[in-house]
């Protein structure tokens, strides 16, 4: 398997644990170059390592609790990856969403850019 796929399969293990492990949530936010951008589903963009630590801090706030089951399809810049998730919110409420997240990698492959899309 090639490394970027790797990686993107550690962000989603990752992602699993974040929310109650402080050093999978530094270990998710380390997959991330230093001049990476995030778009998230929610349409807010972090564009700086400073936003994209927040962003994802803020993110495993709310959600405490998520299992996620992924399908990468990589193409030859540009990989793409279908997603369900299941999860609790903070509030104890219930959700599940599918979507597609798109990555592009540096040449030392670490994200450099991530755009989340939550299909209805």
């Amino acid at each position: 398997m090639n490394q970027k796929l790797e990686i993107i399969e550690h962000y989603f293990k990752l992602s699993d644990l974040a929310s109650s492990d402080h050093q999978a949530l530094n270990g998710l936010i380390n997959l991330f170059s230093n001049d990476a951008v995030v778009e998230g589903a929610s349409g807010i963009v972090a564009d700086n390592p400073t936003k994209i630590a927040s962003f994802f801090e803020n993110f495993f706030k709310d959600n405490q609790e998520l299992r996620h089951l992924c399908r990468i399809i990589p193409n030859s810049d540009e990989y793409e990856t279908e997603w369900v998730v299941a999860g609790r919110k903070k509030d104890g409420k219930l959700f599940a969403f599918h979507g597609f997240d798109r990555y592009k990698f540096n040449q030392q492959n670490k994200i450099s850019f991530l755009n989340v899309e939550i299909r209805k």
